[in-house]
């Protein structure tokens, strides 16, 4: 478990319940941005702050022993931006987050522009699958099995990859502009540890 990392719950689809189950426990804490709530019960997490205009929470919901509520009804600001926000403020640059996808397009859209906004502040890692993450300038190493696909795509107008390994299609000291190229590249060795 990492002491600064928080896992933020979103109000969207969340595909692979398993998955996240077990990022939580890797994370110190599980904030809901209100009704993300609604997947904390099914998944049976028990929540540190729920926070946003409660406009989303369940109806019906546990009594969450030492969870926070914290009412926000900012209305120049998503429960996205404000779990973002919180967790900036209380120093927790890492932050791993699930239900961001699906539900209306709107939501869907403002959800990856505050990615992007927010990524030159704090490392993101979107654990639902598809897993996607959003890294900051430096060598990165990740995990992949062989035949595993892989999309190197930029965050903000463009930049510039120094090489890569492992990869069908290798890129070296280029530059990714936003769109289309770094699509769906294929892992052509695998990275995971090997079993004992």
């Amino acid at each position: 478990m990492n002491r600064n990392r928080l896992l933020i719950l979103l109000n969207g689809e969340i595909r692979k319940p398993r998955t996240v189950r077990r990022a939580a426990r890797e994370c110190a804490a599980v904030i809901c941005a209100d009704g993300g709530a609604r997947h904390a019960i099914a998944l049976g997490l028990k929540p540190r702050v729920i926070l946003g205009d409660m406009d989303s929470l369940p109806a019906r919901r546990p009594r969450w022993r030492d969870a926070v509520f914290l009412c926000d009804f900012d209305t120049e600001r998503s429960d996205f931006e404000k779990a973002l926000r919180f967790a900036l403020e209380r120093g927790h640059e890492d932050v791993w987050i699930a239900g961001a996808l699906g539900g209306a397009m709107d939501h869907l859209m403002v959800n990856l522009a505050l990615a992007e906004r927010y990524s030159a502040k704090m490392r993101m890692r979107f654990v639902d699958e598809p897993e996607a993450r959003i890294l900051r300038p430096g060598p990165h190493r990740i995990r992949l099995k062989k035949g595993g696909r892989i999309s190197l795509l930029a965050i903000g107008e463009r930049c510039r990859v120094g090489s890569t390994r492992g990869l069908l299609f290798a890129l070296k000291n280029e530059w990714i502009e936003r769109g289309s190229r770094g699509l769906a590249n294929i892992a052509t060795a695998s990275t995971l540890p090997r079993k004992p």
